[in-house]
């Protein structure tokens, strides 16, 4: 008998990479099984680390943030987005104690990130322009707020211990705004899909020769991670809460508190890569950002028939 093929998965703790996390949980619980394939989950601090080990190798695939995955498909690396992981759901908080009242008292100021790279920043520069506020890094003298990168998980120990109140706040992923408010480090400005509704962020994607040699694998598991979405419908029963604290090593408030926040979507259908609004996110960060040098063919670089497979009375 064949040996099962081990699918090795890079990811964060953030609830953006939730459906990873039920999925393992589920499969250890042998509430689910996989009969083509294992999986290695492996937690990583930072988007750099995530981008290293798939560039290397190391990884089969990852949960990652899409202009990330455009920029190493851009500069060359085979790789397919098979779908998304979740829609919206990120925050934008400012300091405690920082007298920040509108967007303009973010000038002059330093707001932390989790990569140049992310949904996070394209969203934090659309709210800075609103106000006519220029982002940018610290080397840009034409910034009147710039961006500091951060590991998430260190965001809020980075406003607390900043006691010149240099720092205007941070725009992550869930569960780290929601973490900062609770211990009263951070106050809310705005959810992500005040922004953009309905937003993608993450991403699975997996190395294009993995997806030839184990295709029925890949499938089974974009099957599995499809059936975990929908019991993600609200209500949240008290089996995935407990899950999802274990998977985010966070208290039951936070995770309480970001699920039954609906702004946060796992909806099947909307898992459906949608290839304008890549394009959107391609053109905002090339044209009016800088930050994407290359020209990305998005449709090359997705592959949906996983999904589209795992949704057959979709109405996408």
């Amino acid at each position: 008998m064949k040996e099962r093929p081990c699918i090795r998965i890079g990811h964060l703790k953030i609830v953006d990479h939730l459906l990873l996390g039920l999925t393992t949980l589920q499969l250890k619980n042998k509430e689910s099984h996989l009969d083509h394939c294992t999986i290695d989950p492996l937690v990583m601090n930072s988007w750099d680390q995530i981008s290293e080990a798939l560039t290397n190798k190391e990884i089969d695939g990852a949960l990652m943030t899409a202009p990330l995955a455009m920029d190493l498909f851009a500069s060359g690396l085979d790789i397919r987005l098979l779908m998304f992981t979740h829609r919206s759901g990120s925050m934008i908080v400012k300091k405690t104690g920082a007298n920040i009242k509108t967007i303009a008292d973010f000038k002059g100021k330093t707001v932390l990130i989790p990569s140049e790279l992310s949904i996070q920043n394209m969203l934090l520069h659309r709210l800075l322009s609103t106000a006519t506020l220029n982002l940018g890094s610290h080397d840009d003298h034409n910034a009147d707020v710039t961006w500091e990168v951060v590991n998430p998980y260190l965001m809020s120990e980075m406003l607390a211990s900043d006691t010149d109140n240099d720092i205007a706040g941070f725009a992550a992923e869930e569960p780290y705004g929601s973490e900062a408010i609770l211990n009263g480090i951070a106050q809310k400005v705005c959810t992500s899909d005040n922004l953009w509704n309905n937003h993608p962020c993450c991403s699975f994607v997996v190395n294009a020769s993995v997806l030839e040699d184990n295709a029925t694998a890949i499938t089974e598991l974009i099957d599995l991670f499809v059936q975990t979405a929908k019991s993600l419908k609200h209500p949240i029963n008290d089996n995935i809460l407990a899950n999802a604290q274990t998977f985010l090593c966070q208290k039951k408030q936070v995770v309480q508190n970001i699920l039954m926040n609906h702004s946060m979507k796992f909806d099947p259908t909307l898992l459906i890569p949608d290839i304008e609004a890549l394009e959107t996110i391609a053109n905002y960060m090339k044209d009016s950002m800088g930050i994407l040098s290359k020209k990305v063919d998005i449709k090359k670089l997705v592959a949906d028939t996983f999904i589209l497979n795992s949704i057959p009375d979709n109405s996408h």
